[in-house]
């Protein structure tokens, strides 16, 4: 079999960055005229990398700005090991396995090149590069002019000088990589892009390489993941989540932002090999179709008000996470400004005020503090035994809470069943021009009944943040204050909605973990240390665990750690397994009857 040749550039594809700017860094530190030179540098690089300046011409102006001694290039090489690209770093058993066979062609410097790659098993021999030329004092004043990569088409030249034999695979980033393939000494290149992305290379370029996997996936060779980055798909659906769209990409994973008010015919084909789906919430849920999509996990922005969304996802082995507790201070603030707006604009004040808060979760006892804290008299209901925060008072009964409150704040989380937490009858029991304010879900207080006591002078004020969309004319006339997804409009918390959510989507899909989902049996898992983990969703029926461990026992796969938890629909078997298996394994554990969605991590 003919063996395959790697050949990879160094800066910025072997390391994260161009050495001759991390050069200029350290030999001009405290320079006035730093970021000036800096710039004039990387235009010089960049117009070499992409084919717009001869490479040649381009090195030796780059060096004449530096102003580098040869005692720098030590601190360089101190600094280039930690910049190493990420994909490298977490494939290093790759270059131990291929050693001999990988070589550095590059227009940088053997100077700091051969120090940093001698971790990787890349024997000095096989890298080709610059030398630099000194004056008497040490002074870096050029580059060995009879080095074919100071010369122009370099990489072309040397390539045809060394005749290696094998199939020769050329990894870069720049133009005169490119040009190593155009000559017909490559088989095949791959334009990198893990660092930079230059245009005109790219579009030269039959294959694309967003990280050293991509590379690795193609030519079959073992990788540190099980599957490229680069090939998943995260779709932010909404404008609001365009800010977690950062948070993937620089993973690797490809994005796409869509609007809010996109058609369903962009939807389902923005959807069609979409793994990850974060979206607004309000959007049209009722066009995404799950069973036409490789959905794996979706987020919502926010907390998802419709619960049988969430459980037809979860049926299909679509796992979906909110950021509920995200916006929990922006929300209990919402709710104090509410109640001071309201107060006033009947002439009252807040001190004394007997306060009921439904629901005591995060932004309930918040909200509880703030307010006690202004001379509230506050008293809070819970279905759940939660303690009360300082001079909080616990009450047992709803209809306790609704009797004594003078202003009452709804906070509580959803209902399985889109059903009114208040409807007419409980809220009669409210005093006699009580306060409403709706901080929950739309559907959480009956708004009809709302507004006939409105109306008939029983309730003396609502207010109400809308999550979905109402019928604003039934207040038509009535006094009532509406805002429209408040609660998430600081800075802050949409910030803190963009961590949330992106932090549970990427554990999820990196190692499967679904602690914390609203719709899918919860995980908690141990991270992986040099094993494989099989991911197995199916239908909750009696018999698919033993099914699972008798395929493994026929193989005789040595299981590490197995993880069970189930809900009423979905059965969520996690499995860590030593790393020799027979592949076809993978496809009988597939093939279960009642299998929903498979995958393998490592």
């Amino acid at each position: 079999m003919e063996k395959t040749i790697y050949v990879f550039d160094f800066d910025s594809t072997f390391t994260q960055v161009e050495a001759m700017e991390e050069l200029a860094e350290i030999s001009l530190a405290g320079n006035p005229e730093l970021d000036i030179v800096l710039e004039k540098i990387k235009q010089l690089t960049d117009l070499a990398m992409d084919g717009s300046m001869p490479f040649s011409k381009s090195l030796k102006a780059r060096i004449a700005l530096l102003s580098a001694k040869k005692y720098h290039i030590q601190l360089l090489v101190n600094r280039l090991r930690k910049r190493v690209s990420t994909s490298f770093i977490k494939n290093k058993a790759f270059f131990k396995k291929n050693k001999g066979n990988i070589y550095i062609v590059s227009g940088g410097f053997k100077e700091f090149i051969v120090p940093v790659v001698k971790a990787y098993h890349i024997d000095a021999k096989h890298v080709f590069a610059n030398t630099f030329v000194y004056d008497k004092k040490g002074n870096i004043i050029g580059a060995d002019a009879d080095n074919f990569l100071a010369q122009e088409n370099g990489k072309v030249k040397l390539l045809q000088s060394l005749k290696l034999e094998g199939k020769l695979v050329f990894v870069g980033d720049g133009y005169t990589d490119w040009e190593v393939f155009n000559a017909g000494l490559a088989h095949q290149f791959f334009a990198y892009t893990e660092n930079i992305s230059r245009q005109k290379v790219v579009e030269k370029s039959e294959f694309i390489a967003p990280s050293l996997d991509e590379i690795l996936y193609t030519h079959k060779q073992p990788m540190a993941i099980s599957y490229p980055k680069n090939r998943l798909k995260v779709v932010c659906w909404g404008e609001e989540t365009f800010l977690a769209e950062p948070n993937f990409r620089k993973e690797g994973f490809q994005t796409q932002c869509i609007s809010f008010k996109t058609s369903k015919k962009v939807l389902l084909q923005t959807l069609t090999d979409c793994q990850v789906l974060i979206y607004q919430n309000g959007v049209k849920l009722d066009w995404v179709q799950p069973e036409k999509t490789k959905l794996l996990a979706a987020g919502v922005w926010g907390e998802e008000g419709n619960a049988g969304y969430a459980k037809l996802w979860g049926q299909q082995g679509i796992v979906l996470f909110e950021s509920k507790y995200a916006d929990s201070r922006s929300l209990a603030e919402l709710a104090l400004m509410q109640t001071l707006f309201l107060c006033r604009s009947l002439g009252a004040e807040l001190s004394e005020k007997r306060l009921g808060i439904l629901g005591y979760g995060n932004a309930g006892s918040m909200f509880s503090v703030l307010a006690s804290s202004l001379g509230m008299d506050v008293s809070f209901y819970d279905v759940k035994d939660k303690p009360a925060l300082g001079n909080v008072k616990k009450v047992r009964q709803l209809s306790e809470l609704l009797k004594k409150s003078d202003i009452l704040v709804m906070m509580a989380g959803k209902r399985s069943e889109n059903v009114p937490l208040l409807g007419l009858k409980e809220l009669k029991l409210l005093p006699q021009e009580a306060l409403v304010l709706n901080m929950s879900f739309d559907h959480s207080a009956d708004l009809f009944a709302v507004a006939e006591l409105l109306r008939a002078g029983k309730l003396g004020g609502f207010a109400m943040d809308i999550l979905d969309g109402i019928d604003e004319t039934v207040f038509k006339g009535l006094p009532v204050q509406l805002t429209y997804k408040q609660r998430w409009a600081t800075g802050v918390a949409q910030s803190n909605i963009s961590s949330h959510i992106s932090n549970k989507l990427l554990d999820f899909v990196n190692s499967g973990n679904t602690q914390g989902a609203c719709n899918f049996p919860g995980l908690h898992l141990p991270p992986l240390h040099g094993q494989h983990r099989f991911v197995h969703i199916h239908q909750n029926k009696p018999g698919v665990l033993a099914q699972i461990n008798s395929i493994m026992s026929k193989h005789g796969v040595n299981i590490v750690a197995q993880y069970l938890q189930t809900d009423a629909q979905v059965g969520y078997v996690i499995t860590d397994v030593n790393k020799n298996y027979h592949q076809a394994i993978l496809k009988q554990l597939k093939d279960i009857a009642e299998t929903i969605k498979f995958r393998v991590l490592y």
